[in-house]
């Protein structure tokens, strides 16, 4: 378990040391291992790392170069990637820095876009920023196992994995929504995008989103399981 969150201002101006830093004090018992951060264009990234694989040189954020162009492509993930040593060999050529299981992804993006994530098989709350692209993309597992909430203000967009983590760190209210309060307490749980904060969402289950100038502008969606029915088989005689 590790804690990922960040912030992109609406105006381009650059993040607040100290609101990244709150974030990553909110979300320290999710890592103790390591506090990592992230500063450019407008978009600040932090992830507290609970080291599981690759404990000397898996530190987050991971980079990887832009084709190309100028700058690089960043990435922090809670994540455990149950494929990757066949997604590194797949990859040929590709010069891995680490042997961490989530630097996969972010190279995965960089040759397939917003597809990277049909590719990954495992359990994920992934973000990247791309510079090229000006754009910071939020990728969840399809079976929704890893966290991943957001909010959207007048200022700009900001993640975390805890809601708590957008409270403390001043850049989200905790204002109870009645409508889905009522949901939780009649169900246990609540459904959908919304949760019982007013203004903050949940990245859905197998959702990719694609944010600019702190505002969700796309989503992509994949299903967790085959939805044509029963798969027909056959037994040898």
């Amino acid at each position: 378990m590790c804690g990922i969150a960040g912030v992109m201002s609406a105006d381009g101006a650059p993040p607040a040391a100290e609101t990244l830093g709150k974030l990553a004090q909110a979300l320290s018992h999710r890592g103790p291992d390591g506090d990592g951060r992230y500063v450019s264009d407008g978009v600040g990234m932090t992830q507290t790392r609970l080291a599981i694989i690759d404990l000397e040189t898996g530190d987050q954020p991971l980079y990887a170069p832009v084709k190309g162009g100028d700058g690089k492509v960043a990435l922090i993930a809670n994540a455990e990637i149950y494929n990757y040593i066949e997604l590194r060999l797949d990859m040929g050529r590709v010069e891995f820095k680490t042997r961490s299981d989530c630097e996969p992804p972010l190279h995965l993006y960089l040759r397939h876009g917003l597809d990277f994530a049909r590719h990954l098989r495992g359990m994920y709350a992934i973000a990247i920023h791309d510079p090229v692209e000006n754009c910071l993309v939020l990728a969840r597992d399809p079976f929704g196992i890893k966290p991943l909430y957001y909010a959207e203000t007048a200022k700009g967009f900001a993640f975390a994995s805890e809601p708590q983590a957008l409270f403390k760190a001043g850049v989200a209210t905790p204002a109870l929504d009645a409508e889905v309060r009522d949901e939780l307490l009649q169900l246990q749980f609540t459904t959908g995008r919304r949760t019982p904060f007013r203004g903050v969402e949940r990245l859905l289950p197998g959702e990719t989103a694609v944010v600019r100038r702190g505002r969700v502008v796309d989503r992509l969606r994949r299903q967790a399981l085959p939805t044509g029915g029963p798969i027909e088989t056959s037994r040898a005689a």
